[in-house]
């Protein structure tokens, strides 16, 4: 967390981490009359993300590194954070560590980084929810149900954390093709609802990813990503997260995490793969 923060702006550089958000599960309704489709969403943070520096300037700008083809301009999510923040001139420096269009909050994680680091007096539904539906909860960056559109956002402390190996093939999905085919067969109106009850896994294994399908059949390498997490000895659960491409796996141990990482990525070197912890740390 970025300290010594004023009021709507920051006098030094400072930093903030922006983690990468993975669904453990996604439940989609029936599209509403103004186009909206309600979710319930048990989401969870890996413990790596993008960083994100701010420094004091003349005037707005953003410098993105490890990723050549995001832009810089007023249509990226960052600049839209500060200038909805009504944030003095800052250069932003953007170090990219999440994979682009993987399903894993990339753009609404640095959003909400952005409005971690400065203190805009509007809440949650105010602004938040104008940049995104994930930016809600990626402005907690804690275990948290998400519900409504994005809007409706429960803090879920003391869950612990899973060790796990995420996987991108390195393909990009279209969310709005996805919600297209999703939306070509009937729904329920409302979103199943994710357990309450129990820890981290149980709760997991008890929903699912309602998008998946869908994904698969605009990816079927998809298919390909989650057989090779689950047939690796101690994983847990295999599951897509958001509307993909990447897939997680949840394995018994780091040990084993590591270990099934590096295996896949000897098997696979196109495709990036990282073994992460998902979760808070519990507090006493």
């Amino acid at each position: 967390m970025v300290e010594g923060v004023g009021r709507g702006d920051i006098d030094v550089v400072k930093m903030e981490i922006a983690p990468a958000k993975v669904n453990l599960t996604l439940h989609v309704g029936a599209t509403r009359e103004d186009g909206y489709h309600p979710l319930d969403s048990l989401v969870v943070f890996a413990d790596f993300g993008d960083k994100l520096w701010f420094e004091p300037a003349a005037k707005k700008r953003l410098t993105i590194r490890g990723a050549d083809d995001l832009p810089t301009g007023g249509s990226n999510l960052i600049m839209r954070a500060m200038g909805m923040a009504k944030v003095s001139p800052h250069h932003v420096i953007l170090d990219k560590k999440i994979p682009i269009s993987a399903g894993l909050g990339g753009g609404s994680a640095n959003a909400g980084a952005v409005l971690r680091a400065f203190d805009s007096n509007l809440t949650d539904r105010d602004l938040a929810y104008k940049l995104g539906a994930d930016v809600p909860v990626c402005r907690v960056s804690q275990t948290s149900m998400m519900r409504g559109i994005g809007e409706d956002v429960s803090q879920l402390p003391n869950l612990g954390q899973l060790s796990a190996v995420l996987v991108n093939p390195g393909v990009a999905v279209s969310t709005g093709a996805i919600f297209r085919a999703m939306d070509s067969e009937p729904r329920a109106a409302e979103p199943r609802t994710t357990s309450l009850s129990g820890g981290l896994l149980f709760r997991a294994l008890a929903g699912g990813n309602d998008m998946q399908d869908a994904a698969i059949g605009e990816a079927p390498v998809i298919a390909d990503v989650l057989r090779t997490l689950a047939q690796h000895s101690g994983c847990e659960l295999a599951r897509m997260s958001g509307s993909g491409a990447t897939c997680f796996g949840i394995f018994r141990s780091d040990a084993q995490a590591y270990d099934v990482a590096d295996a896949i990525s000897n098997a696979q070197p196109g495709w990036w793969v990282k073994a992460c912890r998902l979760g808070d740390e519990e507090t006493v």
